[in-house]
């Protein structure tokens, strides 16, 4: 009788290994189709016979697709959605569904890895060793009956070699056509011995590194230069005064930044730039902010640099026919060089403004410093309007009045460049496992010990606050211009220097059994069952706040809160963070699965797992039901139904300290402004001056501490979908789905905070001279989400009388994408929009992590077409997304939509040399920009989810021997 299974099982096999090198010293390939675990299942079964959706790529096509990173598949899967202007330094993660990453399990040969230490609810790819990785699989449906919490979007499980025999040597440089940053450098090798089939052991040892330079708006001017941006119709006001290397000052704390001596000499570019305010070009044009502004595309980076480092090896010995073992450990490490501007000094700095008295040599007026023109009464007692020209500013010019009157400002240095933190992570691992068969059963058991560090410092750029006043004291530091050759000297002297200000660890300590055997045989095979116990302990570390720079009250003791917040203390731009905690929980689970093929045409899974948090003090009890039926031999419908949940973090119930962030920002409320999301857009009230209330740096909690009250998130999900192999070779896919949420964790977006300061005006808690002192901003069981969709996919192989062509199609398209940001609230929907509307932001799926609201286009694809012939093989990519609605453009834009964007890459490469592949790829080759917006979010482009280095060429050696 013919098997109806072995069409399409063959046809997903032939996917599995599409791409993959024939190289002798690579894995060896089976010469029979053999029983392997997928993604979503406990069970072993053939590629084909899954009734889930899960998409697989070799890691040779990554390759073969220019990828220089893990980074590049998760910018161009279809499946994984974009994190907004997320700019953190976690590094890259899945977002599977656009639910977030912390829905999204990450997963490293089927078992979990330590999370991020300082969230605890992801895992970045940067860990996942790219020389020893043989595949991806990406399970697009929720999985929590098998792998518990966070599957709630799906699953990608990054699978390394079983076994590996010879050695590899592999180095790849990446280099932007244009100039500047953006370069990255990569070396990797792996060496493995033994065979297991001959010998009965294997041993490979593998290593990665890379390393990314950063590269800032200034190397992309076309990008970024604002007479071209503001001839777009984009609503681009020019930029107003602000703190600056080249500072404006003021007679007080309170009113710092009025006159500037080096803005009719242009304010020494490219540090600081000369401006007129967004109010010159109102009607009736006023020029209040006219000074200098600190050059945004000097100090901002469009993306930061970084280093990788991995190390990955396995040992496994196969004892007999019944029982092997295998080691494996994982070494894992990358810093991300996180640029964050010029720093100036905050609220928790021992004063906001650094002050210089008329004894400094660069006092204005007294000789190295010009005096600045005035217009008006000038007294010496007064604050008369600095004068601009005669046009502008009428009225009697004078030398400003200094009167020897001790002046204020806000100064960031020059010299040192963009301050950067290091935030360094490591990530390690070490997992026993065993499995074989015993009385009947086959068993597969592990022991699984996980730890990670992320360790931030200030990297280069931060200062000591008291040592530059006393610079200016003293006359040695220069507010008002360049250094000499003391002055740089002293800055350099005061520079806090790989300071490490913030440590946090995390560790994941599980022992797991997982026993299968056939109960029975079915009329279309053995009824499998399963049976999953898994004790997990998960805990987290924090370190205590260093107390180097940390202030002393005048009792004595340290300048920190009852909460463990650092108050005060000496580093200008970041603050000591940390209160000695140990946290932790037990988790018990409990899997059991069942396989039912009730015929030939039709099998049945279900599955069902309970998990129990100590820290909870709950059971959560997960089902799912998938099905398989076979209607022709070239058709397959499958389904599924699920439940889900997502625990709430450790840091997130048991966080010991608030997690404090920092923002430019107006007071919504005593600096009101018809856009209050842009800071230095608002005006102060009566009573209060521009400089104490607005384009402020404000503290917020992200986190407050002891969060018990909250509960687990829920979800339903379901999938309908097909498999058609119409011809031999080819093979579709179609899978609708759908996702709800319900008591999503979220918090208060900054943002609502400014939109609606009434409605949270109890989260706004204020000093006693009425600024504002924080906001809190912490997570609560807020909304609900609801979600659906359809993925569309084709791979086709077919042979050539020019060689084998491979052609390939992977898309999803989002029907919709609904939201309420808080229970029982307006229903929104977030699909093929742009906007800068709070409730799209903080509130949604990424609370805590993506700064602006998460961008989900309507439909997106990455497509390809690939050719081999002998030695020879090529590949063209491109990856695409439709166009995006603007309903929040800024005031007097012309632009509301933004373009569809696609990229498109090559690679050709060529292995008729022994045991040497060489390729060459080029990335982006139409050297396609960014798509442009008018959403205030963005300053002309949408950086977050398009390639900003323009066209790259990319070399590859790997020598196999």
């Amino acid at each position: 009788m013919k098997n109806p299974h072995a069409r399409l099982t063959l046809c997903a096999s032939a996917v599995l290994s599409l791409m993959a090198t024939a190289h002798a010293q690579t894995p060896d390939a089976p010469a029979t189709l053999e029983r392997i675990q997928i993604t979503g299942s406990s069970i072993k079964r053939l590629a084909g016979e899954t009734a889930l959706p899960v998409s697989v790529i070799k890691s040779e096509e990554l390759e073969a697709r220019g990828h220089t990173e893990l980074k590049d598949l998760v910018l161009e899967m279809p499946q994984s959605l974009s994190l907004g202007t997320n700019s953190g330094a976690a590094g890259p993660m899945l977002n599977l569904r656009g639910l977030g990453p912390m829905r999204t399990l990450t997963l490293l040969n089927g078992r979990r890895m330590a999370n991020e230490p300082l969230q605890d609810q992801y895992v970045s790819v940067n860990v996942i060793p790219r020389m020893a990785l043989d595949r991806a699989e990406t399970l697009r449906d929720g999985a929590s009956s098998i792998y518990g919490s966070d599957a709630i979007g799906g699953v990608q499980n990054f699978w390394t070699y079983n076994s590996f025999k010879g050695a590899r040597v592999k180095v790849e440089w990446n280099q932007p056509e244009h100039a500047g940053g953006g370069e990255t450098k990569a070396v990797g090798a792996i060496v493995g011995a033994g065979d297991l089939s001959a010998d009965g052991w294997n041993a490979y040892l593998s290593l990665d590194h890379q390393r990314k330079s950063a590269l800032f708006k200034i190397d992309r001017p076309e990008l970024y230069d604002y007479s071209v941006l503001s001839a777009m119709g984009l609503g681009l006001l020019p930029d107003n005064k602000n703190p600056s290397p080249i500072a404006n000052f003021g007679f007080a704390t309170g009113a710092n930044s009025n006159y500037n001596p080096a803005f009719v000499t242009g304010c020494a570019a490219p540090y600081s730039l000369p401006t007129l305010g967004a109010g010159s070009v109102a009607t009736p044009a006023t020029y209040s902010n006219a000074g200098c502004y600190r050059n945004p595309n000097y100090y901002d980076a469009v993306t930061d640099g970084s280093e990788i480092t991995n190390v990955f090896g396995k040992l496994s010995w196969k004892i007999n026919n019944d029982h092997s073992l295998a080691l494996e450990g994982l070494h894992s490490r990358f810093n991300v060089q996180k640029y964050r501007g010029m720093q100036v000094p905050g609220g928790t700095a021992p004063a906001t403004t650094y002050n210089m008295p008329a004894t400094s040599r660069f006092y204005p007026g007294k000789g190295i410093t010009p005096a600045v023109k005035v217009v008006g009464s000038n007294t010496g007692a007064n604050s008369p309007a600095m004068f601009i020209d005669a046009s502008k500013t009428p009225g009697t010019v004078t030398d400003l009045n200094m009167n020897n009157r001790t002046i204020y400002f806000v100064w960031g240095p020059a010299e040192l460049g963009s301050a950067y933190r290091n935030d360094e992570q490591t990530n390690d691992r070490l997992v026993l496992s065993a499995e074989g068969t015993v009385a009947g059963f086959d068993y597969r058991v592990g022991l699984n010990y996980g730890r990670s560090l992320r360790d931030t410092r200030a990297g280069a750029g931060y200062i000591l606050y008291s040592k530059a006043q006393e610079g200016f004291t003293k006359g040695i530091l220069n507010p008002f211009g360049l250094q000499d050759e003391a002055g740089l000297e002293y800055l350099r002297s005061i520079e806090a220097s790989d300071y490490s200000y913030r440590v946090n660890r995390a560790f994941n300590r599980s022992v797991d059994l997982t026993l299968t055997r056939s109960l029975m045989d079915l009329a279309g095979g053995p009824l499998m069952l399963a049976v999953t116990g898994e004790v997990r302990r998960d805990s987290a570390k924090v370190e205590a706040a260093p107390l180097d720079y940390v202030a002393k009250n005048a009792n004595g003791s340290y300048a920190i809160d009852a909460f463990g917040n650092v108050s005060k203390h000496d580093l200008v731009g970041e603050t000591p963070t940390g209160v000695a905690r140990d946290l932790g929980r037990n988790i018990k689970s409990a899997v059991i699965e069942v396989d039912a093929p009730v015929t030939r045409r039709l099998s049945f899974n279900a599955a069902v797992r309970s998990d129990t948090y100590s820290d909870l003090k709950t059971t959560t009890v997960n089902p799912k039901l998938s099905a398989r039926y076979q209607a022709l031999d070239e058709l397959v419908l499958r389904a599924s139904a699920n439940t889900g949940f997502r625990a709430p973090s450790i840091m997130d119930i048991q966080n010991p300290t608030p997690e404090v962030r920092t923002q430019m920002m107006d007071d919504p409320v005593l600096c009101p402004s018809a856009t209050p999301t842009i800071t230095n857009t608002g005006n102060p009230v009566n009573g209060f001056t521009r400089d104490q209330v607005c384009n402020q740096t404000m503290s917020y909690w992200t986190k407050s501490p002891d969060n018990s009250f909250l509960k687990p998130e829920k979800s339903k999900g379901w999938t309908l979908g097909l498999a058609l192999e119409p011809t031999k070779g080819l093979l579709m896919t179609a899978d609708y789905w759908g996702i709800r949420l319900t008591d999503m964790l979220g918090a208060v977006a900054i943002a609502e905070v400014q939109q609606q300061p009434a409605k949270y005006a109890t989260n706004i808690i204020r000093k006693a001279d009425g600024t504002i002192d924080y906001i809190i901003a912490s997570q609560a069981n807020r909304g609900d989400t609801s979600i659906r969709g359809l993925d569309l996919s084709m791979m086709y192989r077919v042979a050539t009388p020019i060689g084998q062509a491979s052609f390939m199609l992977d898309g999803t398209y989002y029907e919709s994408y609904r939201f309420s940001a808080e229970k029982n609230g307006e229903v929104l929907s977030n699909v093929g929009i742009i906007t800068n509307d709070a409730r799209y932001g903080g509130a949604g799926v990424n609370s805590g992590l993506a700064g602006m609201p998460q961008i989900n286009p309507r439909w997106k694809h990455t497509a390809s077409v690939g050719l081999r012939n002998g030695p020879w093989s090529g590949l063209v990519s491109v990856r695409y997304n439709t166009a995006l609605t603007d309903i929040t453009p800024r005031a007097g834009s012309t632009v509301n939509r933004v373009s569809p964007y696609s990229q498109y890459g090559a690679s050709l490469a060529y292995s008729g040399f022994k045991g040497l592949k060489l390729s060459l790829a080029v990335n982006n080759i139409t050297n396609a920009t960014p798509p442009i917006t008018a959403n205030s979010l963005y300053v002309g482009y949408i950086t977050s989810m398009a390639d900003v280095l323009g066209r790259a060429y990319k070399v590859t050696a790997d020598y196999s021997f």
